[in-house]
C-alpha cells in the first residue's frame, strides 16, 4: 500500500488532511497518499470503543490529530478536568503530534448546550480561556494545543473588541497558536456584512499553525458553515489570501455529511494542496510559544462571575423546551436566538442518526422523524445523542416502513446503555446484557454483550 509523505509543519504535520469518517474510510485506505494526515473527533472516540480502535489503527498509516469539541475552553465555570484527562490519554494513545480545541463554550449554568457557542469578544472572556487552557494543559501531553475560532450565530451586546483583536488576545494570553477555520471566518464576515478578506487580515495570521476549510450554504439570508456542502469558490479564494500571509501551513478539509463520490473530495484536497504549494514561504518564524502562567488556585479571572451568569442565561435560552418570547430574550436579538435554537435542533438529529446505522438506509424519513422527536423533548443532560437516538428509534419502530431497522438499532443501543432516566439521561451499561427482539414477519434476533461498557455486542439470529 502506497504511503503518503508528510510535509514539514507543526508537530511534524504538514500538507493536507481530512476528517476521518466511516463514509470515506474505504476510499482513504485505498488511496492513502490522497492526504498527509487525518483528524478524528475526540468525543467520538470517547463514545465508541470501535471508533477508538479505528483511530489507533489509522495512526499506523497517517499522523492523527485529535480534535475536541466539548472541552468548553470558554466556560466561565471552568473546564471539566475529567474530559481534559480523557483527551490527554487519547493523545498519548495515538502518539498525536498536535491536538486542537475551540474557543467556545458548550455548557453554562449546569446546562449542556450541545453546540459550540461563540464567546463575547471581551478581555474578560479571553482571560477565562487563558485560565481554562492552563488547567487543561496540565492533563495534556507536551504537544502543541491549537485553538480554533468559532462561527457566530448569536451576538453578545457587550462586545468590546473586534473579532481579530479578540483572537489576538487569546493567543497572547494562552501562548497557543491558532487553528484558523477559514470557513468560519467567511461565514462570520458574510453574516456581518463585512469583507471576508478584511476580517481575515484582522486576525493574528502570524500565529496561524493550521487551517480548516469546509463548505456551507445560505439559508434565509444567513450563511451556515455546514460541513455538508462543497467548498465554495469564495472560501477557496479566502484560503489563498490567508496562505499568502501565513505561508504554507497544514490544511484540513472538513466534511461531516452528504458525502459525494470520493473523487469530488479528492479534487478539493488537490485544490487546497496546490494553494499551499503556491504560497510564499513565511517571512519570519512565528513568535515562540510562552508557557501560560498557572491559574491561581480557587481564584477566577476578573469578570468570570459576570460571564458565567451571561453564559447560564444563553444556555437557558437555547435549550429551554419552549421557545422564549421576544421580550424574554433581551438584550439578545430574537431572530438570532431563534436561529441558534434551530441549529441546535438540527445538530441533535445529526448527532443521533449515526447511532442508528440501519435506519440510515431511510435517511430522509429518519431525519424528518428525528426533527419531530427532538422538538418535542428537552435535551438530555448526559449522553444526549444516545438519548435522542433511543427516542428516534422508538418512534421509528411504530412506523411499519422503518420498524425492522429501528428495532435492531434500538436493541443494540439498549445493549450498550441504560435508560432513559427520569431526567432523560442515559448511562453506559456496565453489566452483561442478553435480550431478544421480534421483528416484523416473525424473525427473532438476540443481542449479547459481556461485562464492561466497552465489551463487544453480538447480534445472533437463530435458524428457524
Amino acid at each position: 500500500m502506497e504511503q503518503p509523505v508528510p510535509l514539514s509543519g507543526i508537530g511534524g504535520v504538514g500538507g493536507v488532511g481530512v476528517g476521518f469518517r466511516p463514509e470515506i474510510a474505504a476510499d482513504l485506505l485505498a488511496a492513502p497518499s490522497a492526504v498527509d494526515f487525518v483528524e478524528v473527533v475526540a468525543e467520538a472516540c470517547f463514545a465508541s470503543p470501535a471508533a477508538r480502535r479505528e483511530a489507533a489503527a489509522i495512526a499506523r498509516i497517517w499522523p492523527v490529530v485529535p480534535h475536541g469539541v466539548k472541552l468548553s475552553l470558554g466556560s466561565a465555570e471552568g473546564v471539566d478536568l475529567d474530559r481534559a484527562r480523557r483527551l490527554g490519554a487519547l493523545c498519548r494513545e495515538l502518539a498525536a503530534p498536535v491536538v486542537s480545541e475551540h474557543v467556545a463554550f458548550v455548557r453554562g449554568g449546569g446546562r449542556e448546550i450541545g453546540h459550540l457557542t461563540a464567546l463575547p469578544y471581551t478581555l474578560e472572556a479571553a482571560g477565562v480561556v487563558a485560565r481554562n487552557v492552563a488547567a487543561a494543559r496540565r492533563a495534556l501531553p507536551d504537544i502543541p494545543l491549537l485553538l480554533e475560532n468559532a462561527a457566530r450565530t448569536l451576538r453578545f451586546p457587550d462586545d468590546a473588541l473586534d473579532e481579530g483583536s479578540f483572537y489576538a488576545e487569546v493567543v497572547a494570553r494562552t501562548g497557543c497558536d491558532l487553528l484558523l477555520d477559514v470557513g468560519n471566518v467567511y461565514a462570520n464576515a458574510v453574516n456581518a456584512g463585512v469583507d471576508p478578506g478584511a476580517l481575515a487580515r484582522s486576525y493574528p495570521l502570524e500565529r496561524v499553525a493550521m487551517i480548516h476549510v469546509a463548505g456551507g450554504a445560505r439559508e434565509h439570508g444567513f450563511y451556515f458553515d455546514t460541513h455538508a456542502h462543497p467548498v465554495p469558490e469564495p472560501v477557496f479564494a479566502l484560503l489563498a489570501a490567508v496562505l499568502a500571509a501565513t505561508g504554507p501551513v497544514p490544511i484540513l478539509l472538513e466534511r461531516d455529511g452528504d458525502f459525494p463520490p470520493f473523487a469530488a473530495l479528492a479534487a478539493e484536497l488537490a485544490t487546497a494542496r496546490e494553494l499551499a504549494r503556491s504560497a510564499p514561504p513565511r517571512r519570519a518564524p512565528p513568535p515562540p510559544r510562552v508557557a501560560p502562567p498557572p491559574a491561581p488556585a480557587g481564584e477566577p479571572p476578573p469578570g468570570a462571575p459576570a460571564l458565567a451568569a451571561v453564559q447560564a442565561r444563553v444556555a437557558e435560552l437555547l435549550t429551554a423546551p419552549r421557545p422564549p418570547s421576544p421580550a424574554d430574550v433581551r438584550p439578545f436579538a430574537a431572530d438570532e436566538v431563534a436561529r441558534s435554537r434551530a441549529i441546535l435542533q438540527r445538530k441533535r438529529v445529526d448527532d443521533a442518526l449515526p447511532l442508528l446505522p440501519r435506519l440510515g438506509s431511510h435517511r430522509e424519513a429518519a431525519a424528518r422523524l428525528g426533527a419531530r422527536c427532538v422538538e418535542a423533548s428537552p435535551r438530555a443532560p448526559r449522553l444526549a445523542a444516545v438519548a435522542d437516538a433511543l427516542r428516534i428509534a422508538a418512534a421509528a419502530a411504530a412506523d411499519e416502513r422503518l420498524a425492522a431497522e429501528a428495532l435492531v438499532d434500538r436493541l443494540l443501543l439498549r445493549a450498550r446503555f441504560v435508560g432513559p432516566a427520569a431526567d432523560g439521561s442515559v448511562r453506559p451499561r456496565l453489566l452483561p446484557f442478553i435480550r431478544r427482539e421480534r421483528l416484523p414477519g416473525g424473525r427473532v434476533i438476540w443481542a449479547i454483550k459481556g461485562m464492561g461498557s466497552s465489551a463487544d455486542v453480538r447480534i445472533v439470529e437463530p435458524r428457524r
